[in-house]
């Protein structure tokens, strides 16, 4: 069972915000402040969606190198037994990275390190996007609090 089922069983839900992702504009200085908050809210909501994401991602993807060593590693054993040694465990071993089923879970480990990988990228994105809205906010606090 996948960390997102058992998440599940447990009636817990990782909630997709509502609205589109976040585009900042080129120039957030041009932005007005009720629409800087806007925007910080929603980058927050994002920014907290997809660290749920890498978790998940993170989870899956090792739960696929667990099958794919452990598959590697029973046929090791059932191939070899605990006898022999040396030049034999490496053609072993070459025999085992070519088996089918094999190669069929190294691609879905491949795939989720993929995936999580690039919800690594989106997630430091948005970390990224909302730490350079949240000093804009800070600065213009600051400003107004001089201005007073």
């Amino acid at each position: 069972m996948s960390a997102l089922e058992r998440f599940g069983e447990w009636n817990l839900h990782f909630n997709k915000p509502d609205t589109e992702q976040v585009t900042l504009p080129s120039d957030i200085t041009d932005v007005s402040s009720e629409e800087l908050g806007n925007l910080f809210t929603r980058l927050t909501a994002w920014t907290d969606y997809i660290a749920s994401q890498l978790a998940v991602a993170q989870l899956e993807e090792r739960g696929a190198q667990k099958k794919l060593e452990f598959l590697e590693n029973t046929l090791l054993v059932k191939r070899m037994g605990a006898h022999v040694k040396g030049e034999r465990v490496t053609t072993v071993k070459a025999e085992i990275a070519v088996h089918q089923d094999v190669v069929d879970l190294s691609n879905e480990y491949e795939e989720k390190y993929a995936y999580r990988k690039l919800v690594e990228m989106l997630l430091n994105n948005h970390e990224r996007d909302l730490s350079l809205v949240s000093r804009e906010i800070t600065r213009r606090s600051n400003e107004n609090r001089r201005n007073i």
